[in-house]
This record gives C-alpha cells, structure tokens and sequence, in this order.
C-alpha cells in the first residue's frame, strides 16, 4: 500500500487478479477496522465499507520500493536479498555485535525506513524461510536458535505457507489447521499424500533443506572530483581537470562493460551554490571524446556565476553495452555512420534541450488523425502496414468525384466509437489531374462525400 503513495491511513485497497478473479490483494488498517480483508471481492469489500478506495495494484512501484528499501538494507548488512517478491531478507548474523545486538539492530532498522516512508514489520530467525514466514503475518518475532523454530512456528496457520487451493483444501479436509499438525505426521505418508513440494517448503522452514538466495548489489554509480589549487574563470584552465574525470569515466565504464544515459558536472565556488551542467545521451555513450566535446560546448554557453574551486563528475544512470549488431559480410561500417549520427542528435539535443527532439511514434488507433503522435523517447518508430501519406492535411478538403482517377482499392477504417468520434470511411490512393498523388477517402456515413486527406510525396 506504501508504495502506491497513498494515505494509508484512509479505507483503501489495491485490487489483483487472485486464482483468475479480481480481488483485494492489500487493504489498509483503516479498511481493515471495517472488516475488510486481503482476497475479498470487490463487491463484498464494498457491502462492508462504502467508502472504500480501490485502486490497481502497481508491481512496477512495488519492486521499485522493495530496491530503495535493498539500499537502506545494505548500510545494516553486506548481504541483501530480493529474490522473494514481497520482502526482503538480510543476513545479520556477521553485523550484530556491530549495531549492538538484536534489539538496537532492529530499532535502527525500523528508523531507517520509518524515515523513508515505509512501515516495517521485522522478523529475525535462523533460517530466511521462517523469518520470511514470519514478516508476511506481521509477526515481529526474535528466534535465535534453530532447536526453537519448531516450537515457535508450530502454532501458525498452514495458510501461511503458500499452498496450492487444491492442497490447502485437501488439508482442511483431514483436520490440519497448524504447522504443528503437519509435523506430527510421518514424513513418508505427507510426501505421499501431498507431494514433495510440501515437505521441502516445512524442511526450508526448519533450515533442513538449503536455499540459495542471489544477493543484492547496489547499481555502479561513478562519483570523482577534482580540487583546483587557485580560484579560475577561464574555461580553458580547468577544463584539463574536467577532461582527467571524463578519462576516468571511461574507464571505469570500460571495466564493466556498460554505458552512461546521463551525466552530471558539478562546478564548485566558494560560498555559492554549485553550478550543475547535465548531459543526457539519446542512446548509452562512454567515448570520453564525445562527452568532452558536449560537456565543452555546454560549459561555453553558460556564463559561469563565481570562479571555480573543483569540479566533479556524477554519473549513476548505468546500463549494461549493447554492442551493434552488423553483418558478417557488410562491406560498408554502418556502426560508424549510425554512431556519427547518434552524435550529431545528442549534440543538437544538448544544445537545444531535451524536449527539441522528437520523432513520430505510431499511436493505439486506426483514425488517421490519431494514428501518430510526437514521441521523445528512445522507443524505435513503428510503422503501419498500409501506405500513409507524408503530409496530411489538418482537415479533410470536399473533392468532386470526376477530379481524380482511383489507383488502389478501398482500406475500410471504421473506428472510434467508443469516444463519440467515430468515423466510417473508404480510403483510397488517387491521382489528380496536374499528376498529384492523393490520399482521399470517401464518408459511408451522412452526405457520402469524397474529401482529400494527405498528399504523398
């Protein structure tokens, strides 16, 4: 619910598709006073709380948190693991005596992502299993040795654990309510009679059956500055500072096999806030050549506000290279001429700003009015398979019906009936009289006119 930015202390709820059916995934404590619960139709959920918020569940968000609270993890533990999708586990063992023991760990835990916007519910117990088990309830419990998971977990509900409809149900039927019913079972007889996944998940719990979890790593961020012995104006006295950081961002680059999206100059005066130059590349860059050029034409064009005491280089938006693609037997270097051009558009983007540059983007409808929008992100153009006129007129011109000879068959567009604008059309490729190719269309709907819609070129 955190993570839909919302006030959480309203009835609210975000809805999921659950075994097929929309229900509620999350409720609030609000709603929850109400009796509103996790897995109830939405229509159920309503009949007992009129004023209740639904809203669509947001994985995107969801795992977007879970990463900014990984980042808060990895400043308590050196290991942090995203690999469940609703929480995450740290390994605490190494790092107790560090913080002070449990109870001081948990606290300054608990602070950190107060801080951050999010409720925590903190479980800590020997295996990631039960600590995972543990948190889902919301039990904040502390179980430090292995020989008291059984006791400890014995007493929860076999709904916790996950199981299939089918299994749980089964298990409701034989009168098993609690983790502590299953264990008094034989062994071979429950992997018999429920499958070894059963078996395996109460062993996970109990740390008999290992788990191999991936840990997380903070993305590689690039941060270094440079102090400059005296106080300078001219560009071209620290700009050799600049180009030494712009080196080393190639390098550190270079060594992970990635690629910047953006990067930020920080220039530092005394007692004045610093002046900050961004750069943004329309695909991944890390030829210092290229980025020194921009970074200079950018330093040229913006009047410096106090002298320069340092300068410093950010760059944290990283993405893995994508070498290009190009054919075994080419006899040309396209790579060459599509990366000069590449150079040319973010030099051209830089200079006139991010939102200069646009392209067409094909749009979700057949109306050709709405068939195209302006686009300016890095998404490659999609085209229609019909032909389309370059230009298109802003609105359809009358033509009479002997100014033009038909050069294709008819391409129905019938469409738009779910927003009041429909439209009902023919459209055909012509050609007029001065030798004009057209792109007209004729209304199946009200006078049944001919109109010219676009010109091809």
């Amino acid at each position: 619910m955190e993570a839909l930015k919302i006030d959480t202390t309203q009835a609210v709820a975000a809805i999921a598709t659950l075994n097929g059916r929309p229900g509620l995934y999350a409720v609030s404590a609000a709603a929850r006073q109400t009796g509103v619960e996790p897995g109830m139709s939405q229509n159920a959920a309503q009949a007992l709380c009129p004023t209740l918020t639904l809203l669509p569940r947001d994985p995107a968000a969801e795992k977007a948190a879970l990463k900014r609270l990984a980042n808060i993890g990895l400043h308590f533990s050196p290991w942090v693991s995203l690999d469940r999708p609703d929480c995450q586990l740290l390994e605490i063992g190494s790092c107790l005596t560090l913080f002070g023991g449990t109870d001081r760990f948990r606290q300054q835990l608990r602070d950190a992502c107060l801080a951050a916007g999010h409720t925590p519910a903190i479980a800590i117990a020997p295996t990631a299993a039960a600590a995972e088990l543990l948190a889902g309830l919301g039990l904040e419990m502390q179980i430090t040795e292995p020989a008291q998971l059984r006791s400890a977990l014995g007493p929860l509900p076999i709904a916790a654990l996950g199981l299939e409809g089918k299994t749980l149900a089964r298990l409701g039927n034989a009168g098993i309510r609690r983790l502590v019913d299953l264990w008094r079972l034989p062994r071979d007889g429950l992997a018999r009679r429920y499958g070894n996944g059963l078996l395996q998940r109460l062993d996970s719990l109990l740390g008999l059956q290992p788990t191999v979890l991936n840990a997380f790593h903070r993305p590689p961020a690039f941060a270094a500055r440079r102090e400059l012995p005296i106080d300078l104006t001219r560009l071209d006295h620290f700009f050799p500072a600049i180009a030494q950081l712009v080196e080393a961002w190639e390098e550190f680059l270079r060594q992970r096999d990635a690629v910047a999206l953006a990067v930020a100059l920080d220039l530092h005066h005394h007692r004045r806030p610093s002046t900050r130059l961004e750069l943004r590349f329309r695909h991944g860059n890390r030829d210092a050549g290229h980025c020194l050029a921009l970074l200079r034409e950018k330093l040229e064009r913006s009047p410096l506000p106090a002298p320069v005491l340092g300068v410093e280089l950010l760059c944290s938006e990283i993405a893995q290279c994508q070498p290009a693609i190009s054919s075994l037997f080419a006899e040309e270097q396209a790579t060459e001429a599509n990366s000069d051009w590449q150079a040319m558009l973010d030099q051209v983007q830089n200079r006139l700003g991010h939102h200069a540059l646009q392209r067409f983007a094909v749009a979700a409808d057949h109306r050709p009015e709405r068939a195209h929008h302006h686009d300016t992100t890095q998404t490659a153009m999609l085209t229609v398979a019909s032909p389309r006129p370059l230009w298109l007129l802003d609105a359809p011109e009358p033509l009479s019906a002997d100014s033009f000879t038909l050069l294709s068959p008819a391409e129905r567009i019938e469409s738009g009936w779910w927003d009041n604008q429909a439209l009902r059309r023919d459209y055909f490729i012509g050609q007029d009289r001065l030798g004009r190719k057209l792109w007209l269309f004729r209304e199946l709907a009200g006078n049944r006119g001919w109109y010219l819609h676009g010109l091809f070129g």
